[in-house]
């Protein structure tokens, strides 16, 4: 048992502020883990110090994990390899050649990077799709952390396969053989409208029905994909998804930058699971704003993702989360909109993926910057960095405490030296 003791703020999941509490972490049958709170609970429920890892929770905020809802950690390994470029460029002359050369093993290393980053900035749980998939469970489970891995699906191949059957027999063994994951779901993520057609968006509909896991995938990042398709069938991404059935409560669907208002309807009628991407997209001048108000006044379900780091180019959901509201206010000309309770609600979202929230994270608060304390809330937003993050605890693990990792200087210094081994293929 984990007992935080006297935390100078708790922001629960329903986003309360409680003042001065103890926090009990337990875990019960089946490794669940269970939150009491309360003021002196050594005393009120007998405990024995014995038992317990205590924590002080004096100047710190404990507020749940924070979830990053749309990225691909690998990328790490391609951070600062092409800024500022367009587009089409970037993906044709940089990444997509670049990611040619990568093989399961870099990319093992990549994911065991870009969950150590998302760690030390308090992302316990992160919805993820890039290929060599296995490799980056793998990482995932060594560092400790929840996640939906999906298994990326391309009609012209990936690295790991380069035919589109391939790729699908590939996906549904992934499927199958880790299912039954505890802290890990595994899903199907065929790329988008403009890079698979019907028939494997059907068939990836099929292992996602089959097997009860879900599908990840982008829609209308940029308008020219939207255009491209309204030109082709006279549709555009949202519509011509429902039309081919797979517009449900299974599909988790990034960016929706170029969607009409009647698109947002569709997204929140059929439950869709929208992510939001502001800094990436806004790198990457898609041009198009996510219709945020929109979207929440229909009633979707959305959360806040990073993309993936080189796009980004870091795995901060606390930036993250101001950059979403202030994208939105001077969009929208209204300081009102996304505001501290919104985007906090979509930076903690881990249930949009099947995963309760009750991994806790410790905000230290003893920084010019984080006060005063007239608005908790408002410092965690507006005033906190990934940085500020002091302890992680996922599934009552302790995985980060004093702003240091629970794993060895052999550990880390062995993941550093091999990604910059790997960085040396690149062009």
């Amino acid at each position: 048992m984990i007992l935080i003791k006297n935390a100078s703020y708790y922001i629960d999941n329903n986003l309360n502020v409680h003042e001065n509490c103890d926090i009990l972490i337990e875990k019960v049958e089946n490794s669940e883990i269970k939150l009491t709170t309360g003021k002196n609970l050594l005393e009120k429920l007998n405990l024995n110090q014995n038992d317990l890892k205590i924590i002080s929770g004096e100047k710190k905020c404990a507020m749940p994990g924070l979830y990053n809802a749309h990225t691909h950690i690998p990328m790490t390994l391609l951070r600062g390899i092409a800024d500022d470029m367009i587009l089409q460029d970037w993906l044709n002359q940089k990444i997509w050649p670049n990611e040619a050369k990568l093989n399961k093993n870099d990319v093992y290393y990549g994911s065991l990077l870009g969950c150590l980053e998302m760690l030390r900035f308090g992302v316990t749980s992160f919805n993820e799709m890039y290929f060599f998939s296995e490799e980056i469970l793998k990482a995932t489970k060594e560092i400790g952390l929840n996640a939906q891995v999906s298994y990326p699906i391309i009609d012209f191949g990936t690295p790991e396969e380069q035919s589109i059957d391939k790729l699908l027999t590939s996906a549904e063994s992934f499927v199958k053989n880790n299912v039954g994951e505890k802290n890990i779901k595994v899903g199907i993520a065929p790329h988008a409208p403009y890079t698979c057609s019907e028939e494997t968006y059907q068939k990836c509909s099929e292992i996602s029905n089959d097997y009860n896991v879900n599908m990840h995938t982008h829609v209308s990042e940029t308008r020219y994909e939207v255009v491209e398709l309204e030109n082709k069938i006279g549709m555009r991404p949202v519509e011509y998804l429902e039309k081919i059935g797979v517009l449900n409560e299974k599909l988790h669907a990034a960016h929706c930058v170029w969607i009409t208002k009647d698109e947002a309807k569709k997204l929140a009628k059929n439950n869709v699971k929208v992510i939001h991407c502001p800094t990436s997209n806004m790198k990457l001048a898609s041009g198009g704003v996510m219709p945020l108000f929109e979207l929440l006044e229909y009633g979707a379900d959305i959360s806040v993702g990073t993309d993936g780091p080189a796009s980004n180019n870091n795995l901060d959901i606390l930036k993250e989360m101001k950059m979403t509201s202030l994208l939105h206010k001077a969009h929208r000309w209204d300081p009102t909109v996304a505001g501290i309770d919104t985007v906090l609600k979509m930076g903690i979202n881990s249930e949009s993926i099947g995963i309760k929230n009750n991994d806790i994270i410790l905000i230290d608060l003893d920084s010019a910057h984080l006060r005063p304390f007239n608005n908790i809330k408002s410092n965690i937003v507006y005033s906190a960095f990934g940085n500020d993050v002091d302890t992680v605890i996922v599934g009552g693990n302790i995985l980060l405490e004093n702003k240091k990792y629970k794993f060895s200087e052999t550990f880390i210094s062995n993941i550093y030296k091999n990604i910059q081994k790997i960085t040396e293929k690149f062009e």
